[in-house]
């Protein structure tokens, strides 16, 4: 194959692979997460659907279906898209049937929240065994996180005591992309891809949505976070 024919093959294969996704057709986060409040509203759970309201998913043409992943228990839901054909697990803030039996025979008024089982230090990743759920006085878990699913893989931002009631200045995100890093832009499939360079030009973690600066045309394009520094474009490159 010469030069220029392998060159006008590998320009063939850039618009194959290039199925770029309408951004004025994207599913955010947010949108999910207004649905959900709907359907619980409706079905008097007490429960919000956590993800990113920056996360994108595919475009839905109705709306969204919510049931239990396990009968009974509105920890785990499934979202499903019955016109695009697509279904997504998701945890909730909601409380295990167990849980929930135990606080409704409770006339007292308590609130669950989470409470840390040990010391930790600055910059320590939170895990399974570091945290609990409890009950306590509601006056004393104001802004209080109540679903361990918040807190597990997130970084302490300061010292901390065990039995500390962890609220949002305890804990920092981990950003799968930091602004100003520079990002692997990916287009194609698992068997064949193009690969340029960018700048992000936004923080995120896996599946947010941020601005990327492809550093060979310096046009700024949107791009899903795919893993650690890399990213898939939305618009063309």
């Amino acid at each position: 194959m010469t030069r220029i024919t392998l060159l006008n093959f590998l320009i063939i294969l850039f618009f194959v692979f290039a199925r770029f996704v309408n951004a004025d057709e994207i599913l955010y986060g947010k949108d999910i997460k207004d649905q959900a409040s709907i359907f619980f509203k409706a079905k008097n759970i007490r429960a919000e659907l956590i993800v990113s309201d920056r996360r994108a998913f595919f475009f839905c043409s109705n709306t969204l279906k919510f049931r239990p992943k396990y009968e009974n228990d509105w920890q785990t839901i499934d979202v499903l898209c019955e016109p695009q054909n697509w279904a997504s697990t998701f945890r909730t803030t909601a409380l295990g049937p167990s849980f929930a039996q135990a606080k409704k025979a409770n006339t007292s008024t308590t609130s669950p929240v989470i409470k840390l089982t040990r010391n930790m230090s600055v910059g320590q990743i939170i895990e399974e065994g570091d945290i609990e759920l409890i009950e306590m006085p509601q006056k004393k878990v104001f802004g209080g996180f109540q679903s361990e699913n918040e807190l597990i893989g997130r970084k302490i931002s300061t010292n901390l005591v065990n039995g500390t009631i962890l609220k949002p200045r305890h804990v920092e995100h981990i950003m799968t992309v930091n602004k100003n890093d520079t990002v692997l832009i990916v287009l194609g499939n698992k068997n064949i891809s193009i690969v340029t360079y960018g700048i992000a030009l936004a923080s995120g973690q896996k599946g947010d949505m941020i601005g990327v600066k492809n550093v060979k045309s310096e046009k700024i394009l949107k791009a899903i976070i795919l893993s650690e520094k890399k990213v898939k474009p939305l618009t063309n490159m």
